[in-house]
């Protein structure tokens, strides 16, 4: 009998997140070939032998005029998204991409549209809604949500478009956990420069009934996240990525993302990476939507819209400036 066909994928990009986040995951599953790598390394050998890559490119349309290729892994900075997921839909390819899909709006929706007409499964990595801690206290509120929750993403020093690049992850989780879409948007941003600002505060209210409230400071004293919700009677309080505690009728459960509990668990793990990624490998499968689809960004990355304009700042990139790299913390990003 003939060994089932190996899954044959391609990354574009290999750095912090690549290194940290889905290579480790994807040379765990026997059912995955590791094709073909992009990167804009001068000698990208190294990377190659130590995950095992059949072949290595210098740019996208270089792999995909080479390769037969079932998914790829958009793991890029962010400026350069938009080019390699529309390269790879339109040669029928499924794609997994790093977030935000695209530096804008508009994009974003023109990639969501595109993965509808071509049929194809189109992933963005929001690994938030995937890591343990937050799943469980998801799933406190069942198919209603919460009718009130509090995301908290604090850290010391800013970043060139800190609220887009760090705090969406909770704009995401606010919209999952409320179970709706924003119909109010008040917020307000801290320090001098729109482009880097020192922190946003928003509230939010969704057409759920919901109310959710986004806290992300950059004048932290240290990396902290953690959410709160609360709705049924119930309560989940969730300090990423190691605990997470429910309140039902007064009785309180803890876990802990313990090595007794979980064995030596990574970042990798805890922060959902890794759950991420198989997640949309059993949709390439299936056939089924990701839970956090293109689609879905497309709505996550309009809330951020929201946010950012009633805080005043920019939903555009700045003129002559990109994005260069992941921050070396790449972890708790």
């Amino acid at each position: 009998m003939n060994a089932p066909a190996k899954t044959r994928i391609g990354v574009i990009g290999a750095g912090n997140i690549a290194t940290i986040a889905q290579l480790p995951t994807l040379v765990t599953r026997d059912d995955v070939e590791l094709a073909a790598l992009v990167s804009r390394r001068p000698d990208p050998a190294p990377l190659m032998r130590r995950w095992g890559f059949g072949a290595g490119y210098a740019t996208v349309e270089q792999m995909l005029a080479a390769e037969h290729l079932d998914a790829v892994f958009v793991l890029t900075p962010r400026s350069e998204h938009a080019h390699a997921v529309e390269a790879c839909l339109r040669r029928d390819v499924d794609v997994f991409c790093e977030k935000p899909l695209a530096p804008s709006i508009d994009e974003a929706e023109r990639l969501a549209d595109l993965a509808d007409q071509r049929g194809r499964i189109l992933m963005v990595d929001f690994n938030r809604r995937y890591a343990p801690v937050y799943v469980a206290g998801r799933a406190t509120f069942g198919a209603t949500g919460a009718t009130f929750c509090v995301a908290q993403k604090n850290r010391p020093g800013s970043e060139y478009r800190a609220t887009f690049e760090n705090a969406i992850h909770m704009v995401d989780l606010l919209r999952w956990y409320c179970g709706g879409e924003a119909v109010e948007v008040t917020a307000h941003a801290a320090g001098d420069d729109p482009w880097q600002e020192d922190g946003t505060a928003a509230m939010i209210r969704f057409d759920s009934g919901a109310t959710g409230v986004l806290m992300a400071a950059r004048t932290a004293g240290a990396w902290s996240e953690k959410l709160d919700a609360y709705g049924l009677g119930r309560s989940a309080e969730v300090r990423a990525p190691e605990s997470v505690s429910i309140t039902v009728d007064g009785v309180t459960t803890s876990r802990e993302l313990s090595a007794e509990a979980f064995g030596w668990a990574t970042a990798t793990e805890s922060l959902g990476f890794a759950a991420a990624v198989h997640h949309f490998l059993d949709r390439i499968v299936d056939r089924q939507p990701p839970l956090t689809s293109g689609r879905d960004a497309v709505a996550t990355q309009r809330l951020l819209d929201q946010v950012l304009t009633a805080a005043g700042l920019p939903t555009r990139e700045q003129e002559g400036r990109q994005w260069a790299s992941h921050a070396t913390n790449a972890v708790q990003r």
